[in-house]
């Protein structure tokens, strides 16, 4: 047994030294001028938002005139300000003409993406400083709860550590490690643009962003590994085709899992009770993956609208009478309406919220998705812009009918898509607003419905007791939902990572 800690200790400081030298030292500096640093963190009586304009995550309206205390990284009294009696040394906040809110739950983000896909010295090189970037551009943007959905395993754990301690800013995060997808011999099921690394860099990350089990006995390990890492949830897929207009003329030319290994892994699930995320943006792919679950006794989410045809009533009432969810990701969709857009975006803000070789890739990788669009149709592409653009109307119906039906929540896919941008979420809060969705319906989605999604009790409402995750913004977002591009304030667990407009940590 000391023989075995001995190792894993010398193995995990030779990993650590290895990233030092190959990945930079920089993170070192940011935590030695971290949020609890700065002195508008270093009080010990308690902090007190008074006049606010409140939502709390639960009523229609704002409440006026309103005063939060929060004492540690807890709310302990909400109430109007004759009946909340403060102490005079404690710090306020004077919230007048502001509205305060629950920090935001993000359903589906990928927060450890680097953005690159061709492993180079310089991508290797800015790695850590994308992430940290990522984190920032999260946070600041008001998201202090995130559900993510996989990375490199330890890369996520460093990162998750630093935010969770606030050494870093950065929102508090769901993981399952890794993404779990199908390979047959060589060739790989979705996402195909994510290869197998080597054993270097797999001991260097701590595992594949997606793992490729080639038996069920494999995929079992990989399944209670995530448990054992304490994930909070099993990511997989089941994508039959690529998101393409032209097909493969054979379904064995594009792996997935069959019902034997989708049974294994919803089991696991039910047996370790984390709920599993299941990529399924094709309709008979999620009725089969819902039945499945029903069979199994699982819970499931289902990450992304179908968006090849209209959902099937029958489905959307299994899934509403089993209790299960879909994290729609409409701009996953949208986003090919505004590709060379986001070429223009990338030229003007080059390092704003990417590292030079970040933008570099992304750049021409959208770029050849453009490039690519005249061959919808004729090839088999691996991101068909014109595919997408074409079924759009079924996103927007079937985002409808399930909001109808009370089975969505709120996701971005932010960091999993070449157009993922981090602080991108005022743009997924658009979609919802132009399919009709009101604007109290958006807010509670991003807070106490995510939450109850995620089983997060302690969030998402603006109540005594609960963690003091809470958010200062200009305007009135139950009037207009794009107020939130204006997040003045975010508070997470009681600590000040962004104030009055500036971010306590700057790369």
């Amino acid at each position: 047994m000391a023989a075995g800690k001995s190792f894993n200790g010398l193995n995990n400081w030779l990993r650590m030294a290895v990233k030092r030298a190959g990945m930079g030292g920089h993170l070192h500096s940011i935590t030695k001028t971290g949020p609890l640093r700065n002195e508008i963190n270093c009080h010990g009586d308690g902090i007190a938002f008074i006049n606010c304009s409140l939502f709390d995550g639960i009523h229609p309206g704002l409440q006026p005139d309103m005063t939060v205390f929060v004492v540690g990284e807890k709310i302990v009294e909400v109430g109007c300000k004759e009946k909340v009696a403060i102490p005079q040394n404690c710090f306020t906040v004077d919230a007048s003409g502001r509205t305060l809110m629950p920090g935001l739950i993000d359903g589906h983000v990928h927060l450890c993406s680097p953005f690159t896909y061709d492993v180079n010295i310089a991508a290797v090189r800015q790695m850590r400083r994308q992430i940290a970037l990522n984190h920032l551009q999260t946070v600041y943007s008001g998201v202090t709860t995130v559900c993510d959905m996989g990375g490199p395993r330890g890369i996520i754990k460093e990162f998750q550590k630093l935010t969770d301690k606030n050494d870093l800013p950065g929102p508090g995060s769901l993981n399952c490690f890794t993404l779990i997808s199908p390979i047959r011999d060589k060739t790989l099921g979705y996402p195909t643009q994510v290869k197998r690394i080597d054993p270097f860099q797999a001991w260097l990350l701590e595992g594949q962003v997606a793992t490729r089990p080639n038996t069920i006995t494999e995929l079992k390990k990989v399944c209670y590994k995530i448990r054992d890492d304490g994930g909070d949830h099993i990511k997989t897929t089941y994508q039959p085709h690529p998101f393409s207009a032209k097909q493969f003329s054979r379904p064995q030319d594009f792996p997935v899992f069959d019902d034997d290994w989708m049974r294994a892994i919803l089991r696991i699930g039910r047996e370790t009770d984390m709920a599993v995320s299941i990529h399924s943006p094709f309709g008979l792919g999620t009725e089969k993956c819902v039945d499945l679950a029903i069979e199994t006794g699982a819970v499931i989410r289902i990450q992304h609208m179908t968006f090849d045809t209209d959902l099937k009533d029958t489905v959307i009432h299994k899934m509403r009478d089993a209790g299960y969810f879909i994290i729609p990701t409409v701009m996953v969709y949208g986003d090919a309406f505004e590709m060379p857009n986001f070429i223009s975006w990338l030229e003007e803000n080059p390092e704003t919220f990417m590292t030079p070789e970040a933008n570099r890739q992304i750049k021409k990788r959208i770029q050849s998705t453009i490039a690519n669009e005249s061959r919808s149709g004729q090839e088999i592409l691996e991101l068909d812009n014109v595919y997408f653009r074409n079924h759009f109307n079924f996103v927007r119906r079937n985002t409808q009918a399930a909001h109808d039906a009370g089975i969505i929540g709120f996701g971005t896919d932010i960091g999993g898509t070449y157009s993922g941008f981090f602080g991108r979420i005022c743009d997924e809060i658009t979609h919802y607003t132009k399919l009709g969705i009101s604007a109290p319906d958006i807010m509670k989605y991003l807070t106490s419905v995510n939450a109850k999604i995620h089983g997060l009790n302690d969030r998402g409402i603006v109540q005594p007791g609960g963690i003091a995750d809470l958010i200062l913004l200009d305007g009135n977002p139950l009037e207009n939902p794009v107020a939130l591009r204006n997040v003045r304030t975010v508070m997470k667990g009681g600590v000040f990572l962004k104030y009055d407009g500036v971010g306590l940590t700057s790369l």
